[in-house]
């Protein structure tokens, strides 16, 4: 399960302090180092503030699954896309009927 998107529908239960490290962390690529200073802390207390909460939030996720049911509907949109499409293609290579001449 892709980290960002575990962010993007658990922040909500990470403390303020996680979700300021972890969306610095996946979403800014920060290194340990650059969060570590950043918070005011150490390299070490970074590494667990970020294990901490993706801990959280795979917690959350074997809980209720709502990543792994958008990752599903994304791909069945996906799908369906490419459907549209194909039918758009045949539809464009049929002759034209002409009504009503």
């Amino acid at each position: 399960m892709a980290r960002v998107r575990l962010l993007d529908v658990y922040r909500a239960v990470l403390t303020e302090r996680q979700q300021e490290a972890l969306r610095l962390q996946l979403e800014e690529d920060w290194s340990l180092s650059e969060l570590a200073r950043a918070l005011g802390t150490s390299r070490a207390a970074a590494h667990d503030l970020v294990r901490r909460g993706v801990e959280r939030m795979e917690s959350m996720e074997e809980q209720l699954g709502v990543c792994h049911r958008l990752e599903a509907a994304d791909r069945e949109l996906t799908r369906l896309r490419e459907r549209v499409s194909r039918l758009e293609r045949q539809l464009r290579a049929r002759p034209a009927v002409r009504v009503g001449s």
